[in-house]
């Protein structure tokens, strides 16, 4: 039997070659064997099943302590590489991150992608971030991203405003001459869906050279005439935000700046009426992969922006003759404002806001326009002339006049029903079904004006100035639940099918709960005087309201706690206001809308859904 200090029991930090049913690493260079190694390995085995563990450490730290210093120097580098083992380098990459994903997202990319190389590299992975990113349920807008990512001809007005800003600058034509959109393109945005060049079916197949090549040609007549400046500015932002690909914004201008010395290109003989031929139209974006990574920071950071109120205020004045009562602003940044001037105007927010385009404006109202909104190719509208207007978007012009008996305060549609609040203190419901608004009925129940409607499935939620909210059931046209625990009338109103929130002249919010009729909290005096309008998202944890006075607010909708409160969006009475994941946009009685804007300087900000 070797006994401490023998040359044999230099080996005793260090398993040997495997005699046992236990796994044990290969050799290594201080490994024995034959002879006095035989001896290590029963010596090993002895000390593995009859020492207690304490014991087992005290013995090899006095076996250590005993050895020559140039041979604990080896011993323990040795040791130190078994301690060391990068289990995350040896394992294939799909199982790394499943592990790595356990680690919260600050220690992936502070700690973990800095210890090797190749946790870095497993750090970066995109399917990593990617699934962080659905844990923490986010997710992107999926339709948005399609657009932005394939754009099949042109996705979108700001491309478009990019592609005829820069064939403007080419020919050196000023913004006063500026040609206005093609009426067949302008009337397919109008009605809320992506562009495309006319002439191609939809199924037909194009190469992506060609169909980038079709210009709108400055031709009259139609809805909108853009700044050549703002379109300018507004595609060198896009582009320099990453969102028509790697494109950097250097090589952007640098195309501009050759744009403007070239010679401009005559009409090609076989383009169609209304479009010319330019060989030296920008290319068509090109399809880029997510980068995961940056989209959860950049959702990260819009989660952060809304709780902080880190955002930017862009307000436009006069936007209308008169007070705007209504707006709608929807995924394809169509906006839609009604207002007391008899009018309702039709507008592009740019992408990365800070710029209004108007396109249109549609007159078929004598009165006030007090609601609407959008589906697609149809606009509703309702008036205090006692008429709700049925618009086709694609020509602009009135298809049905439903008539009322009193002004038309609220409305609301739906793929089945289309459901008008009107001050005579009754609800009229038309089955949408056919497209022909044909078939209607009346639901009588409140006592004194209606002043707000939402719809959710067949479901019909009204709310009065009586001081009540009911709740309709389409199907059998009755109601089946009141409530009442408003001190004043209730103005205002916003229903995801669980939940209800209301506001109104007591200057308070309510949260209802409809399956069991509860009121589950009450913010008294969220403000100074009458609420006008609320809305909220619980996935968001967010209530936004308004009020005539002159405020926006921000509430958390768990604990009913005030988050946020905006003074500088108007400077007179908030008569509607609405938002989505990036922003709140709002009008008032001074005329103006207000877009504020979380995702200001965020890539993919306005592709979170």
């Amino acid at each position: 039997m070797a006994v401490p200090g023998d040359s044999a029991d230099e080996g005793l930090g260090h398993y040997s070659p495997p005699q046992t049913t236990e796994r044990l690493p290969a050799k290594t260079p201080l490994d024995t064997t034959g002879g006095d190694g035989d001896a290590v390995v029963s010596l090993a085995r002895v000390l593995r099943t009859s020492l207690e563990p304490h014991a087992r450490s005290r013995l090899a730290v006095a076996l250590l302590a005993a050895v020559p210093a140039d041979i604990l120097k080896r011993a323990l580098s040795e040791l130190d590489g078994l301690l060391r083992r990068d289990f995350i380098g040896q394992l294939p990459a799909e199982i790394a991150v499943r592990i790595l994903a356990c680690l919260p997202a600050v220690e992936i990319a502070r700690t973990a992608a800095r210890v090797s190389r190749r946790w870095h590299a497993v750090a970066m992975q995109p399917w990593l971030w990617r699934r962080l990113f659905r844990a923490r349920g986010w997710a992107l807008n999926e339709e948005r991203w399609a657009m932005y990512s394939s754009l099949p001809g042109i996705a979108d007005v700001g491309w478009l405003l990019l592609r005829r800003s820069m064939e403007q600058a080419a020919a050196a034509i000023s913004p006063a001459s500026a040609g206005a959109l093609a009426p067949a393109v302008a009337a397919r945005y109008r009605m809320g869906a992506p562009l495309s060049r006319p002439g191609a079916s939809a199924g037909a197949g194009s190469s992506s050279s060609d169909s980038a090549h079709w210009l709108l040609d400055g031709g009259a007549g139609a809805p909108v005439a853009g700044s050549l400046a703002a379109a300018t500015a507004e595609a060198m932002a896009l582009a320099g935000s990453g969102w028509w690909g790697p494109r950097s914004p250097g090589e952007q201008r640098t195309w501009l700046a050759r744009q403007r010395l070239s010679p401009r290109a005559g009409p090609a003989a076989s383009s169609p009426a209304g479009f010319r031929h330019s060989p030296r139209a920008p290319p068509r974006p090109r399809r880029s992969a997510v980068d995961w990574r940056v989209v959860y920071a950049e959702y990260h950071q819009l989660v952060a922006n809304w709780r902080s109120g880190r955002c930017r205020v862009d307000r436009w004045e006069a936007a209308h003759a008169e007070s705007i009562y209504c707006l709608q602003l929807d995924q394809h940044n169509r906006l839609l404002t009604g207002s007391r001037d008899h009018t309702v105007r039709l507008w592009h927010v740019a992408e990365t806001g800070g710029h209004l385009t108007h396109l249109a404006t549609l007159r078929g109202h004598s009165g006030s326009v007090l609601t609407l909104q959008a589906d697609g190719a149809t606009l509703v509208t309702g008036s205090s002339d006692a008429t709700a207007c049925v618009w086709d978007l694609r020509t602009c012009t009135v298809e049905r006049r439903l008539q009322h008996a009193d002004s038309v305060l609220s409305l609301r549609l739906s793929d089945r029903w289309l459901a008008t609040a009107c001050k005579d203190c009754l609800l009229r419901v038309w089955r949408r079904d056919d497209g022909r608004f044909a078939e209607s009925f009346e639901l009588a129940g409140h006592t004194v004006a209606v002043n707000a409607i939402h719809l959710h499935g067949d479901v019909l939620v009204s709310a009065s100035g009586d001081r009540t909210i009911k709740i309709w059931d389409l199907t059998t046209r009755s109601c089946v639940l009141t409530l009442d625990d408003h001190a004043r009338g209730v103005a205002c109103l916003d229903f995801d099918g669980r939940h209800i929130v209301s506001g109104g002249s007591d200057r308070s919010l309510r949260i209802w709960d409809v399956q069991t009729g509860a009121c589950e909290r009450t913010i008294p005096a969220a403000h100074a005087d009458l609420v006008r309008s609320v809305m909220f998202d619980r996935r968001m944890d967010v209530i936004v309201s308004g009020s005539y006075d002159e405020t926006i607010k921000v509430w958390s909708f768990s604990t009913g706690a005030l988050v946020h409160t905006f003074r500088n969006a108007h400077s007179s009475r908030v008569f509607k206001l609405m938002f989505d994941r990036t922003r709140i946009v709002s009008c008032s009685h001074d005329r103006s809308i207000a877009i504020i804007d979380f995702a200001a300087g965020l890539a993919y900000g306005r592709l979170l859904a």
